[in-house]
């Protein structure tokens, strides 16, 4: 820069004073002294630029930091390649566009990922160690705090309680973050509730605003009702179709200590809706009971059973709460909801 204004001055006074031979061969000494100059500053900037590139980009981080839901952290691979997971939360894994190599083994068959688990490995229930250390995975995801201590000698180890987090928005969020699809994960919520919205659009005066659903179980000899993140579609009934409970089953159940109440047929009554979605849980005892409660005056008199309000699911299709059977569990209340006003 210094240069470039020495010359500049020359020029100048050279301009100003000189006569008109000197003033013209000057000045072309002058100018060729700048243009020789500033192309060999370009070229130096060139040759720097040039040097930055060549130079190595800063490696980045192969593992991180993770806050596990107990509060305790664990070091994880940033990009994990090698997962093994439950099959419970199978379907999050696969929603985002990762399929692990090994899952635990099935207590139900989900039949809307069934299609997409063909190389998945089965490591059995409970799970065998052998078989997953010879996987050499470099990430496991477990939701019971026992099987931490020995799998997390294996392999960075999380753990995800089933049923910790609120709902599938917050729980996929947390999928995203472990297995570094934070960009896809934001992307399904959106679609989902995207979807959710239009499916409350479809069920417009099918369900009155005064009127109440309940979610209801045969399980053996004993009777259940559930809340909203325990399976049995409650995330989407009370979460994505934001449909209402009856009194007792918002502050006992849903607002309760735990997700699910025992009751016996007799209590039933009370906790009623006006429309009930029934599942079966099949055991030896099971078709007896049915039987007898279906020929019960109480069953009888329940508002949803004049009304042909009552719902009955199959146990396989609203088990699970994994990312993908919500989708398709939305699709399927519904429908059984419509299907259900048109007669």
């Amino acid at each position: 820069m210094i240069i470039i204004i020495i010359i500049l001055g020359l020029i100048i006074v050279i301009t100003q004073k000189g006569g008109l031979h000197l003033k013209k061969g000057l000045l072309l000494v002058c100018s060729l002294l700048l243009l020789l100059f500033m192309g060999a500053c370009g070229k130096q900037e060139e040759s720097v630029a040039s040097d930055k590139q060549k130079q190595p980009k800063t490696e980045e981080a192969t593992t991180r930091t993770f806050k596990m839901a107990n509060g305790k952290e664990v070091e994880i691979p940033a990009h994990p390649k090698r997962v093994v997971m439950p099959y419970e939360f199978l379907g999050n894994a696969l929603a985002l566009g990762v399929k692990p190599i090994a899952t635990t083994q099935a207590v139900m068959e989900n039949p809307f990922i069934k299609d997409q688990i063909k190389g998945i490995e089965n490591v059995g229930n409970p799970i065998s160690l052998e078989k997953v250390t010879e996987l050499n995975p470099d990430l496991i995801i477990v939701y019971l705090d026992d099987q931490y201590e020995q799998l997390s000698k294996i392999a960075p180890t999380v753990v995800i309680p089933f049923g910790h987090y609120k709902g599938i928005q917050e729980e996929i969020r947390v999928f995203g973050d472990i297995l570094g699809k934070k960009e896809e994960a934001e992307e399904w919520i959106k679609q989902f509730e995207e979807k959710a919205a239009a499916a409350r659009e479809k069920l417009q005066g099918v369900i009155g605003k005064d009127e109440t659903v309940g979610i209801y179980e045969l399980q053996g000899k004993d009777f259940y009702i559930f809340g909203d993140n325990f399976g049995r579609a409650g995330q989407v009934i009370y979460n994505a179709l934001q449909l209402t409970p009856p009194e007792k089953i918002k502050k006992e159940v849903i607002e309760g200590p735990q997700q699910w109440k025992m009751i016996s047929l007799e209590a039933l009554p009370d906790y009623a809706a006006d429309h009930m979605f029934w599942t079966v849980y099949r055991t030896e005892e099971t078709d007896q009971v049915e039987k007898e409660m279906k020929n019960s005056a109480i069953w009888k008199n329940l508002n949803a059973v004049k009304n042909n309000h009552v719902y009955e699911m199959k146990m396989e299709n609203v088990w699970f709460t994994d990312a993908i059977s919500l989708e398709h569990q939305l699709d399927l209340v519904v429908d059984t909801l419509l299907s259900h006003h048109k007669k």
